[in-house]
């Protein structure tokens, strides 16, 4: 028996069989078959539905794992402050504060939070 889910249009079957840990997902996109986790698949689907440009579900595993390693965040005064690649930039830092974006160094965005913390707050 087949499992079958559907996304944005496009089938993906998943065979009977396997534990959950190795669950293996086939879809077809642009006359290929790719495979992968569930969630792969469906990016990979989302990238073909929105830019005609076919993308093996293993490549997003690969740019997951350089991000979060990468990534870094820290909490000051009851704010999340962000940056992606800290090695690279050190004004790379981040904030969104009320639905703004708020980019600056870490030691600016703290020294702002210390100034303007209750009015961003209220």
């Amino acid at each position: 028996m087949t499992r079958r889910l559907f996304h944005r249009g496009y089938t993906i079957e998943k065979s009977e069989g396997g534990d959950e840990a190795t669950e293996v997902y086939r879809a077809r996109l642009g006359g290929k078959s790719i495979s992968g986790s569930l969630h792969n698949v469906k990016k990979s689907i989302e990238w073909w539905a929105d830019t005609s440009i076919l993308v093996d579900p293993a490549d997003f595993d690969d740019e997951e794992d350089d991000v979060s390693s990468k990534k870094q965040v820290e909490e000051y005064n009851g704010f999340r402050i962000m940056n992606d690649d800290p090695e690279k930039d050190e004004k790379g830092w981040y904030m969104i504060v009320r639905g703004k974006l708020m980019k600056g160094s870490l030691p600016g965005l703290k020294l702002f939070i210390d100034k303007n913390g209750e009015q961003l707050r209220g």
